[in-house]
């Protein structure tokens, strides 16, 4: 009975990263030698694909009021959700509007350090703080990201300054 459980580990192990792989398009179909009618024919070669939207672009279906709240900078506490994810975009934080504490807080799936120019240890640092309550007072900008994952656009919160990491 001890062989079995290890077997059937890796079987849940291998159903599991199966059922969430990426879904290929199916293969163009190949006319048969005895007739079989040809595909269908497009201006675009088979090889050629689709190009994702630019990271600021707004998702489809979101209206101006969402995106001109998107480009401007505001004051957020940013703490972790603790949502750990499978397939991305995750939201793995949680960024609270510091002048609407009434509201829930907006889910982001990723921080945009890089305008700080920070070592590596000092965003360590930034990511341990957010663990704590209420997380770090950070200035940002909320930004939409580009098509990530089966859960769709990635909301990411570009960080231009640090007001306070306790």
């Amino acid at each position: 009975m001890t062989a079995r459980r290890p077997l059937l580990a890796a079987t849940l192990a291998l159903g599991l990263l199966a059922g969430c792989s990426r879904n290929a398009p199916p293969p163009a179909s190949q006319p048969s030698e005895s007739g079989g009618t040809p595909p269908a024919q497009t201006d675009k070669p088979a090889t050629e694909t689709p190009t994702p939207p630019p990271a600021d672009t707004p998702p489809a279906g979101s209206n101006a009021a969402e995106t001109a709240a998107t480009q401007q900078s505001a004051t957020y506490y940013v703490r972790d959700s603790g949502i750990r994810c499978i397939a991305p975009p995750c939201p793995a934080f949680i960024a609270t509007r510091v002048d609407k504490p009434d509201e829930d807080g907006l889910q982001v799936t990723e921080l945009d350090l890089n305008a700080l120019g920070l070592s590596q240890e000092k965003v360590d640092s930034l990511m341990e703080a957010t663990h704590t309550a209420p997380g770090i007072k950070v200035e940002a900008i909320l930004g939409i990201g580009a098509s990530v994952g089966p859960a769709g656009h990635a909301k990411i919160l570009r960080i231009s300054r640090v007001l306070d990491s306790k």
